[in-house]
């Protein structure tokens, strides 16, 4: 079906019918944001730095099982599981994503709207590899963290995770930028979904290299709404998501030198242990996500597992909760 001169959608029906698309591709969640909610971030994110004639941004989100991180441990804790977070939770949940972010993309060019599909996210960066070694931050080409907040399907935590109210960390995102107009959602109140008063920084206190911070944070406001999260070490915690540390899933320790570079990265992906660089030629990527799996939100009723880091180096065990 066509979009012809003689008319255009109208904007609660066809947002509908790209909503119904994308959750029959496989979305748990869809939801439509207006570019004039992404002014007061960086230019050159903005989705009108790649589509001049951009209105709206679609984004798509796919949830994973809590018990995937209940599961989730090392190699050497008693009915640990690393990989079903590594392949279900992101490797192939990726490829889920991309399926509907492509065929939304098609179905709202089909109407007659071009459509840019924006691949998922990963811990290296592309147009701005360069800066990182220079500013110590990640900066994607596009955030759908960002986009999803814009459209109202959920808010940010202290932990820099997205949180909605169906899986609270437990999903990964993706976005269409497109020429059509669509209904915006509501934007949502950050302690909606977070509450560090109640699960007591389970996401800062759980970290194995202490990259997140308990006292210093981070804002930005989109429409008047203010979010605050906590301030992160880029460099360490990649360092954890790459599984250069104990406590990250892997079986690799690595201590990272003081002001980690690129270079680094490089030179610690050599020495990766044997059997980590199998699950990783195998597509098994991003070991750590301990914020993610130990995070309660949306219901609270989870309880993290404690853990100890170690006094003479980075990295940590998980300590068996009391009873």
């Amino acid at each position: 079906m066509t979009n012809n001169k003689g008319g255009r959608y109208e904007m609660n029906q066809l947002s509908e019918e790209i909503r119904s698309i994308g959750m029959h591709a496989g979305a748990d969640m869809i939801g439509f944001a207006p570019v004039e909610r992404f002014d007061t971030g960086p230019a050159k994110t903005h989705p009108n730095y790649y589509m001049k004639r951009a209105r709206s941004v679609v984004v798509a989100g796919v949830g994973y099982p809590r018990a995937i991180g209940e599961a989730w441990g090392t190699f050497a804790e008693e009915g640990g599981l690393v990989e079903p977070y590594m392949w279900f939770g992101f490797a192939y949940i990726n490829w889920e994503l991309s399926r509907v972010a492509l065929r939304v993309a098609k179905a709202l060019e089909s109407r007659g709207y071009r459509s840019l599909p924006i691949p998922f996210s990963f811990t290296t960066q592309y147009r701005y590899f360069e800066s990182f070694d220079k500013t110590g931050q990640y900066l994607a080409d596009f955030s759908h963290k960002h986009a999803a907040l814009a459209a109202g399907l959920g808010a940010f935590g202290w932990s820099n995770l997205f949180l909605t109210p169906t899986y609270g960390a437990r999903q990964r995102l993706i976005s269409v930028i497109t020429e059509a107009p669509l209904d915006p959602g509501v934007l949502m109140k950050p302690d909606e979904l977070c509450k560090p008063d109640v699960c007591g920084y389970a996401c800062v206190e759980t970290c194995p290299i202490g990259a997140l911070s308990k006292d210093t944070a981070q804002e930005f406001t989109m429409d008047e709404h203010t979010y605050r999260y906590a301030a992160l070490d880029h460099h360490r915690c990649r360092w954890c998501l790459d599984g250069f540390t104990e406590g990250s899933g892997s079986r690799t320790h690595l201590e990272p030198p003081q002001t980690i570079t690129q270079e680094d990265f490089a030179r610690a992906e050599k020495r990766r242990d044997l059997a980590d660089e199998g699950l990783f030629a195998n597509a098994y990527v991003d070991f750590c996500g301990k914020c993610m799996h130990q995070c309660p939100s949306p219901d609270f009723e989870y309880v993290p597992k404690p853990i100890e880091r170690f006094k003479d180096r980075t990295g940590c065990r998980t300590l068996a909760r009391s009873v």
